[in-house]
């Protein structure tokens, strides 16, 4: 049995929240970070918590984050370990898996409505995506029906569910495939001729060799595809059936582009950047105008130490930063706002 199995079903979530807020009552750690007001917005950022366990906190590099809006879980994959870790609205781990074998060696997750969780194979080719349910059992594979030749050595690294369909983003050839749950392709964005011309822009003589991988990448509420490339100090926005807009301005002063990674989008069309170079997460509304920023390089708990992978969770006006050094996954609450 995993050390923590005992903990995951539902019966046990009740008994599990009394303990874990009885530890957050005894170690409170909320802390203003950011009031600003820009574009007519306000912005009021508190740090909460970083996510634990009952040794404290969890130690993770660079975590690959999905929420769960139904459950109100976070889901952390830790590449290093293969282990899958759940936690609670209050931030406490209570249930984890995969650092014994169960699962095939990983690079994303994604969690559905339903409680199901999709785990994106490393060896694409040869696992292809597992799905498991809320035990962390394997319940069956998706494999792509109908890859054109073109795209046989299509290899995804990243994963996002979205309405039931699930978008695979190959970082090295930025390339996303839509497909259904049988695995048929629904849709398929080839971006790498737009950001080869961005570069082109950036650099007109190519005076130095820029790789165009993508970092960062999210699917908004409405199906936008979100994507960060930090070579281009760029990120964009790719709505259906429209263009891809790119927006960001190289730098390092506030609301200035250094090394982006992680990107998150919410409902009103907000968008979360994180820089890992600027040790910051920035906020941007829906025309790409900066509402301020959080953030800073240092061994505070609400410090962040190279933010990467972002999550967020709706109902609570909550952002999830992964972050390096060990540092484990940040909890901030942000509010925005918005003119009536």
């Amino acid at each position: 049995m995993n050390r923590l199995s005992f903990l995951r079903p539902q019966c046990a979530r009740t008994s599990l929240l009394a303990f874990g807020l009885t530890l957050i009552a005894a170690f409170p750690c909320s802390a203003e970070l950011q009031k600003s007001q820009r574009s007519g917005t306000n912005l009021d950022v508190s740090f909460e918590y970083l996510l634990s366990n009952f040794s404290g906190t969890v130690p993770s590099q660079w975590a690959r984050l999905d929420f769960d809006s139904t459950q109100q879980e976070i889901y952390t994959l830790n590449q290093g370990s293969n282990e899958v870790r759940i936690f609670n609205r209050q931030g406490m781990e209570i249930f984890a898996f995969g650092a014994d074998g169960e699962i095939v060696s990983a690079v994303d997750i994604a969690s559905a409505e339903d409680g199901r969780l999709y785990v994106l194979a490393r060896n694409f080719t040869q696992h292809a995506i597992q799905i498991l349910n809320y035990r962390g059992e394997p319940e069956a594979v998706i494999r792509i029906q109908g890859l054109p030749e073109s795209g046989a050595d299509f290899a995804p690294d990243r994963i996002e569910e979205r309405d039931g369909r699930l978008y695979l983003l190959d970082s090295s050839a930025a390339r996303v495939v839509v497909i259904d749950q049988g695995g048929l392709i629904l849709a398929e964005h080839d971006l790498s001729a737009e950001l080869a011309e961005a570069a082109k822009e950036l650099d007109p003589e190519k005076k130095k060799a820029t790789v165009l991988d993508v970092s960062g990448f999210c699917v908004g509420p409405d199906g936008s595809l979100y994507f960060t490339t930090p070579a281009l100090f760029s990120a964009f926005r790719l709505v259906p059936g429209g263009e891809l807009e790119p927006f960001g301005i190289p730098g390092s002063g506030p609301g200035k582009f250094g090394v982006v990674s992680g990107i998150a989008a919410d409902a009103q069309g907000n968008i979360y950047v994180a820089d890992r170079l600027r040790s910051v997460v920035m906020v941007f509304d829906r025309n790409f105008s900066f509402l301020g920023e959080f953030g800073y390089r240092g061994d505070r708990p609400e410090d962040l130490i190279v933010p990467d992978d972002l999550a967020l969770d709706p109902q609570g006006n909550r952002l999830f930063v992964a972050q390096a050094a060990n540092k484990g996954v940040g909890v901030y609450r942000v509010v925005l706002d918005e003119p009536r």
